[in-house]
């Protein structure tokens, strides 16, 4: 019994040798930086003087951010994004991958070309698709001109195009991903299905939204759950693009964050933007979670 002891002790210090060095960059890197900007955002925080130049408010800040337009302006904007993105982004996706899962020419070079996008960076991907989009020498208006469309779209230039434009960029960028996860969860329906379906007489388009959209429903909602907050996350995208113009028509919720943390080096305000923005995740995704037993059907 004494050997067994100590030979389980060792066993668990050898254990937890391994996962230190995660918990220690765990605790450093995001659970102190969390629950301090917490502390910050009830403080009139100093950033160059730190604790000792600061005050505590309590909830002004809190407050603050709700009298703040480009609060009110980032948070619709992000709505904005998630209903014009997030349904066109899956459904594509699905479409997409549903073509894909068949034996078509070329289809390993086809799933390469979609994917290629989501792993190219935010950066190059933005400019590349800014000067395609160029309101005057870009190559789509170049099109639209010669289809006859006058007058053509200004994109990011646009207060009324500029929102859509990032949105568009975002879908692009992030389609070849919801296409890979959409084939891994086609892959795993059962031709059976589709066999006796075809035996009853139900045609292609029957079997795709009486077979297909069913059983995919849970890939689906981790694709809604996932794709709603990666849309909220947007900032990369408009930094490089619009850099939050024309006028406001394209700050978003983090776009307003980085702006008042390190532009205007306001910290303990941008801190309280944070949290409210990361509440306002929670419930978004709850609301999702909740409302999954409607329509998601496990099998």
């Amino acid at each position: 019994m004494k050997t067994k002891r100590k030979i389980t002790l060792r066993d668990n210090l050898v254990g937890y040798s391994f996962i230190l060095p995660a918990f220690i960059g765990f605790m450093l890197f995001m659970a102190y930086p969390l629950f301090n900007s917490l502390y910050i955002s009830f403080m009139d925080w100093n950033m160059f003087k730190g604790a000792e130049g600061s005050t505590f408010i309590g909830l002004e800040n809190y407050k603050e951010a709700f009298d703040n337009e480009y609060f009110r302006i980032g948070f619709v904007n992000n709505i904005l994004i998630v209903i014009m993105a997030v349904p066109i982004l899956l459904f594509l996706a699905l479409v997409i991958a549903s073509l894909l899962n068949t034996k078509i020419m070329g289809r390993g070079v086809l799933r390469a070309m979609y994917f290629v996008p989501y792993i190219t960076t935010i950066t190059a991907a933005a400019l590349v698709f800014s000067a395609i989009f160029h309101p005057e020498f870009g190559p789509v208006n170049a099109l639209l001109q010669s289809l006859g469309v006058d007058p053509v779209p200004g994109w990011s230039t646009s207060v009324k195009w500029a929102l859509p434009t990032i949105a568009l960029f975002w879908i692009w960028k992030n389609v070849g991903y919801c296409i890979v996860i959409f084939l891994a969860g086609l892959q795993g329906i059962s031709r059976t299905y589709y066999e006796a379906a075809s035996i009853d007489g139900a045609n292609k388009l029957q079997q795709f939204f009486k077979i297909t959209v069913p059983m995919i429903s849970p890939t689906t909602f981790f694709l809604v759950i996932t794709s709603v907050i990666s849309s909220f996350q947007i900032f990369a995208e408009v930094m490089v693009m619009t850099n939050g113009g024309p006028g406001t028509s394209t700050v978003t919720m983090v776009f307003h964050i980085y702006d008042t943390a390190f532009k205007q080096y306001n910290m303990g305000y941008a801190s309280a933007v944070s949290w409210l923005f990361f509440i306002m995740v929670v419930i978004i995704t709850m609301i999702q979670w909740i409302g999954q037993k409607y329509w998601v059907k496990y099998v």
